[in-house]
């Protein structure tokens, strides 16, 4: 967390508290860069401040989400919202005895991160990228459909428990951004930077690649 305080990536969605902003940036992110979310994200969190009014103004809604491109997450997020709106409507809060997973569009990683980030639950979020960091750190060959096996998110949920526990009690949403980060700044998929991570020490593959 030492690496991370002085290394993370800002964007304004991780600043939020809302969780129908939470719920919308997760959706624009898939298959997109962060950087290219961030305006779009903005303009939508200043225009609709809940399902509700997102859900009445769906040509504005599409007018906004053009830009990021692929036309069946956009239409994927159009569903999600009615979705929460009809459930929520203009709903502020959520209790965290709500269950997300049966919305459209919000699978185990973006479950995860709402979760954490709400309610400080010790979910691990785990896609692609921070599976590949705990292939790396137990040396097993990586493949994208890794992060749906079962000893990986054993892994990762003892790794969530260690890392909130005391004495640190780290929050579990910083937790879940600083693998993200980490994977995207350290752990690339092709040339990963051992020499400067944080976690060397502790990773099989960077023992067997550094001299």
């Amino acid at each position: 967390m030492i690496w991370f305080s002085g290394a993370r990536r800002d964007y304004p969605w991780r600043q939020t508290q809302n969780w129908f902003h939470l719920i919308m940036a997760e959706l624009m992110l898939r298959r997109t860069r962060s950087d290219q979310v961030a305006s779009v994200y903005e303009d939508f969190a200043r225009t609709y401040k809940n399902a509700r009014a997102a859900d009445e103004d769906r040509t504005g809604v599409q007018q906004r989400l053009r830009s990021l491109g692929l036309n069946w997450r956009n239409e994927q997020i159009q569903e999600t919202i009615q979705f929460l709106n009809h459930r929520f409507g203009s709903r502020r809060k959520l209790d965290a005895s709500v269950e997300l997973k049966d919305t459209p569009g919000i699978g185990d990683y973006c479950n995860a991160m709402i979760r954490s980030r709400l309610f400080q639950e010790p979910s691990p979020a785990i896609d692609s990228n921070i599976a590949r960091i705990y292939c790396r750190l137990t040396d097993v060959e990586f493949h994208p459909e890794m992060r749906r096996k079962a000893w990986l998110k054993n892994l990762a949920l003892e790794f969530m428990k260690t890392a909130t526990s005391a004495p640190e009690r780290n929050d579990p949403f910083e937790i879940n951004l600083a693998l993200l980060d980490l994977a995207a700044l350290i752990c690339q998929p092709r040339a990963p930077k051992c020499s400067v991570c944080p976690i060397q020490k502790h990773c099989k593959t960077a023992q067997k690649i550094l001299p």
